[in-house]
């Protein structure tokens, strides 16, 4: 009697921990989902580095809550929380404050960004995902922006 006892317990929970998977579907791409930005370091020509990032959120805290949600589609959107926006009244988003659309082949990334492609190429190690391109704003510096899964 104990051995059909244990053996309906141990299918019991068999069942249990069936019945607690996850129902969301796996992502098919390490990119899709919402992410933050944690950092973006700018690398000049002569290999100072400045955490840009930091800077503007220091600046402008609620920058550091603008969120970025990558679909399976190829197309992103940004959340920007309501009046975060500079001086000049425009949004604080780093990329488009709209979203967009993105590629990702292996590890290069192309991103549209206000109707300009930024590539790059990316890496993914846990819950974050780096990625580095040419500052658009200065072809000899280099951007590496760390993004975290929200």
């Amino acid at each position: 009697m104990k051995l059909m006892k244990a053996k309906l317990c141990i299918l019991a929970l068999i069942f249990a921990l069936a019945a607690c998977k996850s129902s969301d579907p796996e992502p098919s791409s390490p990119i899709e989902g919402t992410w933050k930005i944690q950092s973006v370091i700018l690398t000049d020509a002569d290999g100072q580095e400045t955490n840009f990032w930091a800077l503007y959120v220091a600046f402008f805290p609620c920058s550091a809550e603008i969120t970025y949600t990558f679909d399976a589609n190829g197309t992103y959107s940004t959340f920007v929380p309501a009046g975060c926006v500079d001086d000049d009244g425009e949004t604080l988003a780093l990329l488009s404050g709209t979203g967009g659309s993105y590629t990702l082949t292996g590890s290069t990334i192309q991103v549209d960004v206000d109707g300009s492609t930024l590539p790059g190429n990316i890496t993914f190690s846990g819950n974050t995902a780096t990625v580095t391109t040419v500052d658009p704003d200065d072809l000899t510096s280099t951007l590496t922006i760390v993004f975290v899964k929200a």
